[in-house]
């Protein structure tokens, strides 16, 4: 019944995975990316033709996580053969769809309206065998294509693999009967013949490929798609490639452990018997075959028998070496020129059942197969069986784990020999220092563990700071809202807990001391002096798992109320924590004859407090709420200054009209009423969309209905704080961006990077925008004090726009100008990508480079 269950149970499993990532696979993978080489291929012998833009609007797609898609829709107008079609699709991807992968949507929306507003023909790709199917651009977007991988062969493998083992265990293949569970203190039933022992390699250079090439397969495309957008930040790109670095790693593994299977394959096990008993000897023998008998140090191999605990209801059966059963190991070669190991080992007389449960723990016996230095090479399962006898059953388990967490062991009293207070530091455990003065008996505790916290505290702090662009020259810009405000006031609190923690014990002449202090908080506790005579240690916490598991053990002391009282710290091993309570007993003894009067003691009562370093915090939550405008930020107003977002039904209509791009609809939402400086989800104004669009009709209704030209882009704190002009600019729309210069926009603005209409219009790649900005008295080598000191013709060489570097060489601008990084144009160019830029200055900077 058990079996059938457990098939049943295989088979659903399997079932799952198949059609879940198979079919996952095959239409978010498989088909898109076949349809799109397939698309590419065609399309190489596809006509060029001339076509008139008719529509192009980019639609915007929020995420229920808050992400923004993009979504390109375009009509055309072309003829072929003399007859007249419209086409909508843009790229090779017939269906289109949303993304927010790199820039290609935003360039190719701005290219296509530049070219309706200018009334210019663009030039589409049509299929001359069917001359209604038309594109506009024939190239194959590689980051989509990277993306799609992971779906096309990671998870259709995956799906394939688990239809495999459907039909495996479908046909019966993996229907073998179940053995019953070995139960403790009785031998298991069948027979005793040695079917073949399973080595511990069977399977893991398979399962090592698997997992590596999963990881790979899903880490690496999606590396390539963000490397290759050159919008994406550097501390994002970095972050991707810590994946790749694994994914290398995992290869190397996989690699390796192919390798040392190939090694030891064809390795021959047996034991005699089979199944030994408890408390009897076992013969075991192990042919290694000539691949393994050739390797370095063959002749040094070992054999041990150990036992291992493994704990099956944590995470991942961490397991622990808790006995090894030692004998010597005789090594013979054998005619194959093989090497035959072979050893005798006597088992204990308690040795529980291989597999039974001890202690909610599962018992592993393993013969393992060791170099000198104690690398396992390989293991095999050992069968063995516990004494049936009812006094063995009923011994009990020398491993149980669970007694040493409840055991309180004393720390045996010091003799008659006298302990030096200034003896060699050696002598004392890792991290305890001792110090003696005339009104106590010191030791100091090393907090390291809590310094590391600290750290990791304020690398936390000053990511989110970096990320968030929150420091700069001027100042700190705090967080807005009192979740992030709370956030950061919390890790500064800890980080300032943790890196001013100490714990001293001072043993006095009227008692035993423990205080515990930071900046933040205070913690003071006494004990009797007597109570020193009778001190106790016991497991606190543990560190790692299995074979590599540390235990910590503390000083504990009866205090007043009969309770214990912690002395220590955690400490490393039971025998630190017995020298540390052997050397507070000593120092109690002899402090007691060195007794001061009450009225000379230096008292301090018992508590546990706040210490001074609320006072901080609160003073630096009072300068963070009460501060003068501007004080404590950089280029924007300071907390609670953000104007209040309306969701009024006319407003709605606003932003609906604003994304389709709909001048009627927006004249309607402004007539209901709608506020004509709304601001978007992502914290621009209506007016800073329709202005990035070069949307004229747009922006004179929102200009008409009262939309502050120059209002900032502030909403959030990551926010560069453009302006409408600076969008314009951005976008390079000259008409639009006069338009607002003579609706009272500014030409002196800044955002926070210090980027001016100049530095916008550079990046645009927009010649006639810098040439009018040039007659209005505008610098064109302004610096950015407030990012890296970049220049506009900086900005213009990350873009690639070769047309206005020419345009500036040709007004005199220096293109060598370096930033504070001593990097010039043609750097800012390489580190881009941006190819043709980075030659054209190559050509013309010269010696100046």
């Amino acid at each position: 019944m058990a079996s059938m269950v457990g098939r049943a149970g295989a088979l659903l499993f399997s079932a799952v995975f198949a059609i879940g990532f198979g079919l996952g696979g095959y239409w978010a993978g498989l088909r898109p990316l076949a349809q799109t080489l397939q698309a590419a291929w065609q399309a190489r012998s596809w006509v060029a033709m001339p076509a008139q833009v008719l529509q192009a609007d980019l639609r915007q797609r929020r995420g229920s996580e808050g992400g923004i898609t993009y979504e390109l829709q375009a009509r055309y107008l072309y003829e072929f053969g003399g007859a007249r079609y419209e086409g909508t699709q843009v790229g090779l991807d017939a269906q289109g769809g949303a993304d927010n992968l790199g820039d290609w949507q935003q360039q190719w929306h701005q290219r296509l309206q530049e070219a309706q507003s200018h009334n210019q023909a663009i030039t589409v790709w049509v299929d001359p065998a069917r001359p209604s199917r038309a594109l506009i651009d024939p190239h194959i977007r590689w980051p989509l294509l990277m993306v799609r991988l992971p779906f096309a062969f990671v998870f259709t493998g995956v799906g394939l693999a688990a239809a495999w083992v459907f039909v495996w265990v479908l046909l019966g293949c993996g229907g073998a009967a179940v053995a019953q569970q070995p139960q403790e203190g009785g031998a298991a039933q069948g027979p005793s013949l040695d079917t073949g022992a399973r080595s511990s390699l069977q399977g893991t250079a398979a399962r090592a490929w698997f997992f590596a090439l999963f990881w790979c397969g899903i880490a690496f495309p999606m590396a390539g798609a963000l490397w290759s957008d050159r919008g994406a930040s550097g501390w994002a790109k970095a972050f991707m490639g810590v994946f790749v670095g694994v994914g290398l790693m995992l290869l190397c593994l996989a690699a390796g452990q192919t390798r040392k299977v190939w090694r030891y394959r064809g390795s021959a096990f047996t034991a005699l018997p089979h199944r030994p008993q408890a408390g009897r000897a076992v013969a075991v023998t192990l042919r290694l075959p000539g691949r393994a008998a050739g390797q370095d140090g063959a002749q040094a191999l070992r054999l041990r028998l150990a036992q291992y605990r493994v704990d099956e209801s944590s995470s991942g059966s961490p397991e622990r070496l808790v006995e090894v059963v030692a004998a010597s190991t005789s090594l013979q070669p054998t005619p194959d020129g093989g090497l035959h190991l072979s050893a005798r080992f006597e088992l204990p007389e308690d040795a529980p059942t291989h597999g039974a449960q001890r202690s909610g723990e599962r018992v592993d016996w393993r013969v393992e197969l060791q170099r000198p230095g104690g690398t396992l090479e390989l293991s095999y399962d050992l069968q063995v069986q516990a004494d049936a006898s009812a006094l063995v059953a009923s011994t009990p388990d020398r491993f149980d784990r669970r007694v040493a967490w409840e055991q309180a062991v004393p720390v045996a009293l010091p003799d008659n020999t006298r302990v030096e207070s200034d003896h060699s530091t050696a002598l004392w455990p890792q991290g305890v220092r001792v110090h003696e003065t005339t009104g106590a008996w010191q030791l100091h505790f090393s907090q390291t563990g809590w310094r590391w916290a600290a750290g990791v505290a304020l690398v936390l702090l000053g990511l989110e700071w970096v990320l968030q662009g929150r420091v700069g020259m001027q100042g700190l810009v705090l967080p807005r809202s009192p979740g992030g405000l709370g956030v950061m006031v919390v890790l500064v609190a800890f980080a300032l807990h943790a890196g001013t923690r100490r714990w001293t014990l001072c043993v006095h002449d009227d008692g035993v001391r423990v205080q515990r202090r930071s900046w933040w908080w205070s913690s003071v506790q006494s004990v009797p002096g007597e109570a020193s005579q009778a001190l106790v240690h016991k497991l606190l916490y543990s560190t790692g798992s299995g074979s590599s598991e540390q235990r910590y053990h503390a000083v504990y002391a009866r205090h007043a109320r009969g309770g214990l009282a912690r002395l220590t710290p955690g400490l490393r091993g039971a025998n630190a924590a017995d020298t540390v309570g052997r050397a507070i007993a000593q120092a109690w003894q002899d402090r007691r004859g060195r007794f001061a009067p009450g009225a000379q003691r230096h008292t301090t009562s018992d508590h546990a407090r706040p210490a001074w370093g609320w006072l901080l915090v609160a003073a630096l939550m009072a300068a963070a709420l009460w501060a003068p405008q501007g004080a404590l930020e950089l280029g924007g107003p300071r907390m609670g200054a953000a104007p209040a977002r309306v969701w009024a039904p006319a407003d709605a209509q606003l932003l609906d009209a604003q994304n389709a791009g709909d001048a009627a609809a927006l004249e309607r939402a402004l007539r209901a009423g709608a506020n004509p400086n709304l601001l978007a989800d992502n914290g621009s104004s209506v007016l800073m969309l329709a202005s990035h669009r070069g949307q004229m009709a747009h922006v004179e209704l929102l200009l008409q209905a009262g939309a502050t030209p120059d209002l900032r882009q502030t909403q959030k704190d990551s926010e560069r704080g453009d302006t409408a002009l600076l969008r314009a600019f951005y976008g390079g729309h000259l008409a639009v961006a006069q338009r607002l210069v003579q609706a009272g926009a500014s030409l002196q603005v800044r955002n926070r990077w210090d980027w001016g209409p100049v530095h916008m219009a550079a990046q645009s790649g927009c010649v006639p925008c810098l040439q009018w900005l040039a007659e209005q008295g505008q610098p064109l080598d302004e610096p950015a004090p407030a990012s890296r000191g970049e220049t506009p013709a900086m900005l213009a060489a990350v873009k690639g726009r070769v047309a206005v570097l020419q345009w500036m060489q040709a007004r005199g601008v220096d293109l060598a100008w370096r930033d504070r990084q001593g990097r010039n144009a043609q750097d800012w160019a390489q580190r881009s990508g941006q190819a043709d830029a980075e030659r054209w200055l190559a050509e013309h900077l010269g010696p100046q480079r």
